[in-house]
């Protein structure tokens, strides 16, 4: 049997729905040319329709066929159908036409068995309105192909209520991949629909789920202790584009990018879609520690974001809190306003009583150890090669403070000269009252200090003061390896680290 595609269904997926419609066509045509009461009964029957393609707001649908095996108890008030097992609608194929990014469903199944439609046929209004399906629903699609997506198994299963003028789903979406998610999808007037996402999952599970379905997971992303719970709102409306609410919670959160560790991350991201802009939040966000080498945090931040759905990385981020503890100190980006669409970046950040004493134990060097505290600003600026400081500065707080470096390793930084044996002999033991820097850091991550040193060695030359003048250059990415190589990080960034020097043929020696 060949039936004609509905003219203006309410969605795509009341489309899905059209064969029910057609089982009951037959008993509502002769119930309504007969208004002498009759009753009818139907205890097993079997329909095979082949329907024909149809096609709805850029989707098309392809091979559609349903089978249907049913019961039917009809009066000339009420026709209710019962659907039994090995009800199905198959549709080999839907695909999006339109539009800039190609998505495809293959093979579908809608399972439709114990599903039950009743069509009241004296109420008034239209025959959507006047039928009901109640029961449960399982849909399987053997593959979902997008372009963010790699291609695997999705099927629904959950329950069906409603009418066909206002159906709602109410289930269980899976992935062969690992990933669920609570869904309820409701299809309202002629062109309206709203689907609500609800999932909580452990954070190691959710993120090998994520990676085992986007395709542009970070490869180098791990996720291993925690919680996630996502909440999305999807809406679409007649001549409208989609519109989408959503929250993430973060809770308690611990993982590893590249080779950087995140501990203790908390807190919500909210997203929200409206015409052509998307906005996002950082809300109550705290993480307890981002370590490359050397932790800094916690770190506590709240900002707000806005950009042109066209250009979604190119908005404005609006700072509203930004700090850190680092080094027994604080770092701070003063509230401000970052256009993302115009690089560079600039991003100062105001550094208050960091301690010379821990700052020193973080270098990988023996013997280094000094008193104090430091304070300044150092303004980042992120450009399209990477992370630059220009002209940063440091000073100590008064009074001052104690620094001891050993001679041999000052030697292997400064050089051998005259001047250089001078300031080697005094930073052995240097009481100082001036300790000034100058900060710059180029894209290939050398940094070169300017410091200047007022104070006194009361071992040498009986106490004299001393001025002392000296630039030293830092390879970052090197330091930072011989770090997290000494398993300061965890196992997992040292590994990672160790693999790498391998693979480019170095020695993986902290």
């Amino acid at each position: 049997m060949i039936l004609p595609p509905p003219r203006s269904p309410a969605s795509f997926f009341r489309a899905l729905w059209f064969c029910l419609v057609a089982v009951v066509a037959g008993t509502l045509t002769l119930s309504q040319a007969n208004a002498t009461p009759w009753t009818f009964s139907l205890q097993q029957g079997r329909m095979d329709l082949a329907l024909p393609d149809y096609e709805i707001a850029g989707w098309t649908a392809t091979g559609i066929h349903a089978d249907i095996v049913n019961s039917v108890e009809a009066s000339n008030k009420q026709v209710g159908v019962t659907f039994r097992p090995g009800s199905r609608l198959t549709i080999a194929r839907i695909a999006r036409q339109s539009g800039s990014t190609p998505a495809e469903l293959i093979d579908v199944q809608l399972n439709l068995a114990d599903t039950e439609v009743t069509v009241d046929l004296g109420a008034p209004g239209a025959m959507p309105e006047r039928t009901r399906i109640s029961g449960n629903v399982r849909i399987d699609v053997a593959e979902v192909r997008h372009p963010s997506l790699k291609p695997q198994r999705w099927w629904f299963q959950g329950k069906a209520s409603g009418t066909l003028a206002d159906l709602e789903l109410e289930g269980t979406l899976n992935a062969s991949s690992g990933l669920t998610a609570n869904l309820v999808l409701r299809s309202g007037s002629e062109s309206n629909f709203t689907a609500d996402i609800r999932t909580t999952m452990a954070a190691q599970k959710a993120g090998e789920a994520l990676a085992a379905t986007l395709l542009n997971w970070p490869e180098l992303l791990s996720l291993d202790n925690g919680e996630l719970t996502l909440q999305a709102n999807l809406r679409v409306e007649s001549n409208q584009p989609l519109a989408a609410d959503a929250w993430l919670d973060f809770k308690d959160v611990s993982g590893v990018m590249d080779r950087t560790a995140l501990t203790n991350l908390s807190g919500r991201l909210l997203f929200a879609l409206e015409a052509d802009t998307l906005t996002a939040a950082l809300r109550d966000i705290r993480i307890g520690e981002v370590d490359s080498g050397i932790g800094i945090g916690p770190i506590q931040l709240l900002a707000d974001y806005e950009a042109n759905l066209a250009a979604p990385l190119r908005g404005q981020l609006a700072v509203q809190q930004a700090t850190a503890e680092f080094l027994g100190g604080r770092l701070r980006v003063a509230p401000r306003t970052v256009d993302l669409s115009n690089r560079p970046w600039h991003v100062p950040i105001d550094v208050y009583d960091l301690s010379l004493e821990r700052l020193l134990q973080a270098y990988p060097a023996e013997g280094f150890s000094g008193t104090g505290t430091l304070t300044g600003r150092i303004p980042v600026a992120v450009t399209d090669a990477g992370v630059r400081v220009d002209e940063g500065a440091l000073r100590a707080v008064s009074p001052g403070g104690k620094l001891i470096m050993p001679a041999e390793r000052l030697q292997a930084m400064l050089g051998s000269s005259d001047a250089m044996d001078l300031v080697v002999q005094a930073l052995q033991n240097f009481h100082y009252s001036v300790l000034e820097s100058t900060i710059d850091y180029d894209e290939e991550g050398k940094l070169a200090l300017g410091l200047r040193l007022e104070g006194e060695n009361p071992d040498l030359r009986g106490g004299q003061p001393v001025v002392l003048n000296i630039n030293l250059e830092e390879d970052i990415p090197a330091l930072l390896t011989s770090l997290q190589l000494s398993g300061r990080v965890n196992e997992a960034v040292t590994e990672r680290v160790r693999e790498r020097l391998q693979q480019s043929g170095q020695e993986a020696v902290p």
